[in-house]
């Protein structure tokens, strides 16, 4: 009896030591650091046979043309090491999820996850280093889609014309139109930094564009232009300078005028268009043709010389990097980049908002991918503790699919202005992350 007593006592007072101690969360060194080992052993696997395969891809894609010009290797190479980043950006999520679930899948075989859950350590808990890498991850991933691989893309283009196609980096018979739709550009070859020639610009005549071209009125350089673009319409003209004006400008304004540009350049200091030379003509409006179909088609007068032109920002908004970003792919812009277009560009088409708002939304969710991965590979990896590895794998591929598919159908649907852009770029991204957490509290985790 008094043995029995003192075992009592001895245990509750073991059992007030145990009381005082607290639980802690963070860290668990011994813990994390061995999930962590086998997890990045298993992440780097996947990174690297992914990356293999993405590069196989594109020398099997791009290599004959890099041959047939007879390019070196350093070049090769060069090109290869320009298109890493970009295959990247989509192995990281892939990578994440499939490395996820392996790990925590061979936990589950090994009865590993038992023996955490039995000394209290919940399975997410377990993934807390995990998830440590998911967030760096996805701090990698949106380091590559805004900041390095708009670079990388644009100098992977720009040395395979150079090697492959043995010519500068242009865009032959480029159009171009300007948001607010007041203008046209034709470029022959557009050419990157450099002066443009025989580019045709289509617009229209304003106010800005009378003085511009006319001159000072009064003058005889005024009168002289005034009567070689109006014609048999300048001997009708008021005699009064103030009613003189409001004429010429009531039978100009609105007519279509084309620039037949011999040299353009921009002027970066000024933030200027430099039309150096070339010659202009301008064309009847509808009602004064004979015909509707013949609109815009009715000369007013023979093609004029000029020699000097400057456009100011306001004139001409457009530069030549936004011609050329017009022409890009809209996923590789940055976000900086596509919200630069819509804040500058309030009047631009309904339908191109709706592309640009649609990539610039998907582009901020899709990194975020990469965390999403952890958080739905642990509870996912939790369903298959004795069946092992291969059918967790299984269900990863077939998540992966459903996610890119779901995300793909969105951002078309977006495109097309079917839904609102905000909603086509994050639904799936978010809807997938609530169902992870729906799935965790479910499955107490």
């Amino acid at each position: 009896m008094a043995e029995n007593k003192k075992i009592e006592v001895e245990f509750a007072s073991r059992y007030r030591d145990l009381k005082l101690l607290k639980r802690r969360w963070f860290p668990l060194w011994k813990l994390d650091g061995y999930v962590l080992k086998e997890f990045l052993i298993k992440y780097g696997i996947l990174m690297l046979v992914f990356v293999m395969l993405f590069v196989l891809s594109d020398i099997y894609r791009d290599i004959s043309d890099f041959l047939d010009a007879e390019a070196s290797w350093q070049e090769i190479g060069l090109y290869l090491l320009y298109r890493l980043p970009g295959n990247i950006r989509f192995i990281m999520p892939i990578s994440m999820l499939l490395g996820c679930i392996w790990t925590m899948a061979a936990f589950g075989k090994n009865l590993e996850v038992t023996a955490m859950r039995a000394s209290g350590v919940s399975l997410m808990r377990c993934g807390g280093s995990i998830f440590a890498v998911g967030i760096l991850v996805t701090l990698a991933n949106v380091y590559f889609n805004e900041l390095l691989i708009p670079q990388t893309s644009v100098a992977a283009e720009k040395l395979f014309d150079q090697a492959a196609d043995k010519r500068e980096y242009a865009k032959s018979l480029l159009t171009f139109r300007s948001n607010d739709g007041s203008r046209r550009w034709l470029f022959q070859l557009f050419i990157a930094g450099e002066v443009q020639e025989n580019v045709t610009l289509k617009t229209q005549w304003n106010r800005a564009l009378i003085q511009k071209l006319l001159g000072t009125p009064g003058t005889p350089a005024h009168e002289s232009m005034t009567a070689r673009i109006l014609g048999v319409r300048y001997q009708h003209l008021s005699a009064d300078p103030a009613q003189r004006r409001k004429e010429i400008s009531r039978l100009l304004e609105g007519r279509k005028i084309d620039f037949i540009i011999d040299r353009a350049s921009y002027d970066y200091e000024k933030n200027q268009w430099v039309f150096h030379s070339g010659t202009f003509v301008s064309y009847d409006r509808v009602e004064e043709t004979a015909f509707k179909e013949s609109s815009g088609t009715v000369l007013m007068h023979n093609a004029i010389a000029f020699s000097g032109l400057r456009f100011s920002g306001s004139e001409i908004p457009e530069k030549p990097e936004d011609i050329l970003n017009a022409v890009k792919e809209k996923d590789n812009l940055s976000s900086p980049v596509i919200w630069q277009i819509l804040r500058s560009n309030p009047g631009m088409p309904q339908k191109a908002r709706c592309i640009y708002e649609t990539v610039l939304y998907y582009r901020l969710a899709f990194p975020w991918s990469c965390f999403l991965a952890v958080f739905l590979g642990i509870p996912l990896a939790t369903r298959n503790e004795r069946t092992g590895s291969m059918l967790a794998i299984i269900s990863a591929i077939a998540l992966i699919v459903i996610y890119i598919l779901t995300a793909q159908l969105f951002l078309m649907i977006g495109k097309s202005g079917a839904l609102d852009p905000m909603i086509c770029g994050l639904a799936p991204t978010v809807a997938f992350i609530i169902a992870g957490a729906v799935k965790i509290m479910h499955d107490r985790v």
